[in-house]
C-alpha cells in the first residue's frame, strides 16, 4: 500500500482499534477572569497523567498561562487507549504542552490509540504543541486530533513523530495511522489530513516518498485574524532555508487557515523547524515571538 492511501480493507481493520477510551484521562477547561487573565476553570486528570501548575513566560501576552501535562507511565503500550479533552472558553488564551516526548512501544496483537479533542471558544487563542512522539521498533499507533473552532478563535496545533531504533540493527516501527480533523463550531468538517505510513516503507528512503528524511510533522494554523496570503508568505520566508529539513505551506479549504508539512533528517532538525514556524506564527498573530519552554 502506498504511503498516503488507505484501502477499504485497511479502514475496516482499523475501525475496532480506533474506539475512544471510556472517559478522558485528561479533561481540562480554561476560562477568563474579568480582567482578561486565563485560568484553569475545571480539570479531571487521571493516572498516568499529571497537570502542572500555571506558568507565565517573558514575552507572552499578559494573562496567558502555559501548562505542562506529565505522564508517569513510560509511554504508550500495546492496547493503551488515551483520550484528552481540552476546552478554551470565549476569550481564553493559553499554551499547552508536555514535559517530554511520548514513547510508543512495540505492539504484539493490537496497537496504541491516542485521541486529542480540542475546542476553542469564540475569540480564544489556544496552542497545543507537544513534543514529537517517538516510535520504537514494532510500534503501532492510531492517532486522532480533532479541533473544533468557534468564530474568531485561533488554534495552533501540531502532530510530530520521530522513529528511533534503540536496537541498532535497522529495526523500524510497524505503522502509524494519523488523522487531524478541523471542524467548525457545529462539528462540520472544514479540513482533514490523514496518512498511514509503514516503517518498512519509510526505511527504503524512496525518492518522492520520504527520501533522506526520517521524521515528519503536520502543523495546523487555524485562524482568521490575518489575511491568509500575508501569513502564508510570512511563513514561507521564515522556513525558506531550514538546515536538514524541508517545509511546505498551503491554505486549508474554505479559508480555514494554513497547513504546514515538515520532513526532517533527525529529531533535532524537526524540533528546530517547528520552533521556527511557531515563532513566525506567534509573532504575526500576537506581535512577539515565544520564549523557549524548558523541558
Amino acid at each position: 500500500m502506498a504511503g498516503d492511501r488507505l484501502l477499504a480493507e485497511d479502514m475496516a481493520r482499523l475501525a475496532p482499534a480506533a474506539q475512544p477510551a471510556a472517559g478522558a484521562q485528561v479533561d481540562l477547561r480554561f476560562a477568563t477572569h474579568g480582567d482578561g487573565r486565563t485560568f484553569l476553570a475545571a480539570q479531571q486528570v487521571r493516572y498516568p497523567f499529571h497537570l502542572g501548575r500555571s506558568l507565565h513566560f517573558p514575552g507572552d501576552p499578559p494573562g496567558m498561562p502555559t501548562y505542562y501535562v506529565q505522564c508517569s507511565a513510560g509511554g504508550l503500550f500495546d492496547g493503551d487507549r488515551v483520550h484528552w479533552r481540552v476546552r478554551a472558553d470565549a476569550h481564553a488564551h493559553m499554551h499547552l504542552t508536555g514535559s517530554a516526548s511520548t514513547i510508543v512501544h512495540a505492539a504484539r496483537d493490537g496497537c496504541a490509540v491516542q485521541e486529542i479533542d480540542i475546542e476553542a471558544g469564540a475569540d480564544s487563542y489556544l496552542e497545543y504543541l507537544p513534543d514529537p512522539m517517538i516510535l520504537l521498533p514494532g510500534a503501532r499507533l492510531a492517532s486522532t486530533v480533532r479541533v473544533r473552532v468557534h468564530p474568531g478563535a485561533s488554534v495552533l496545533v501540531w502532530d510530530a513523530v520521530v522513529p528511533h531504533d534503540h536496537t541498532g540493527q535497522g529495526a523500524t516501527f510497524d505503522w502509524i495511522d494519523a488523522r487531524m480533523r478541523i471542524e467548525d463550531q457545529d462539528g462540520r468538517l472544514r479540513a482533514q489530513d490523514r496518512y498511514r505510513l509503514h516503517g518498512g516503507l519509510q526505511a527504503q528512503h524512496l525518492p518522492g516518498v520520504t527520501g533522506r528524511f526520517t521524521c515528519q510533522a503536520g502543523f495546523a494554523v487555524v485562524t482568521a485574524a490575518l489575511p491568509l496570503p500575508q501569513l502564508r508568505q510570512t511563513l514561507r520566508m521564515a522556513l525558506a532555508e531550514l538546515p536538514s529539513a524541508y517545509a511546505a505551506v498551503s491554505a486549508l479549504p474554505a479559508a480555514a487557515g494554513l497547513w504546514l508539512r515538515f520532513l526532517a533528517e533527525d529529531a533535532h532538525a524537526l524540533r528546530a523547524a517547528l520552533y521556527s514556524a511557531w515563532c513566525a506564527v506567534r509573532t504575526a498573530l500576537i506581535g512577539v515571538p515565544p520564549s523557549p519552554r524548558r523541558k
